[in-house]
């Protein structure tokens, strides 16, 4: 291992072991309830418009053992609506979406509408809530509409790719800003 202070293999052993128990304490308290609301601590939302991808999450999903904890729709997410069934789920403040929507690379049709109808879904369900959107594509971005708060960068593969970081503003915050 070159590490520039790594010292010997129990090191690394021991650093392994804290990793896997801070694992272990937190999935028990992911799976736990809220003393005060009774809800579980973690609930994982997801939605995939590729019924193929789809396939592929719930398998994910399955193997890792967090079927209590994850609930996969399949649809556009325009039409994904958190008031029904999901209903408290969203919680101000505390809920994070994340998002990779198409931008170009491997999915090149109807890209400029998966952004418009994330855009529409963030305005409607995601008020006091945060964003984090995966882009490698700047001007697809654009389509949000939406003054991105933080930009990380990585690179994977050949790909420079954008983690961007929305603050998304309930509907009451937007009508006072713009007054």
């Amino acid at each position: 291992i070159r590490w520039k202070d790594f010292s010997t293999v129990d090191t690394w052993d021991e650093l392994i072991a804290k990793a896997a128990q801070r694992a272990k304490s937190g999935m028990k308290w992911a799976r736990s309830s809220s003393s005060e609301s009774g809800k579980r601590n973690v609930n994982i939302l997801c939605n995939e418009k590729n019924p193929r991808a789809v396939h592929l999450a719930q398998t994910s999903i399955r193997n890792a053992g967090l079927n209590s904890m994850v609930s996969l729709s399949e649809g556009d997410c325009f039409d994904w609506d958190l008031s029904g069934s999901n209903a408290g789920d969203v919680i101000e403040g505390r809920t994070i979406f994340v998002c990779n929507p198409p931008w170009g690379l491997r999915l090149t049709q109807d890209i400029d509408e998966s952004w418009v109808s994330l855009r529409e879904f963030l305005r409607r369900e995601a008020g006091g809530c945060e964003s984090w959107v995966l882009s490698g594509n700047k001007d697809l971005t654009k389509i949000l509409r939406m003054k991105k708060s933080r930009t990380v960068v990585i690179k994977t593969a050949d790909e420079d790719l954008r983690w961007l970081q929305y603050h998304i503003f309930k509907k009451s915050e937007v009508a006072q800003v713009l007054s």
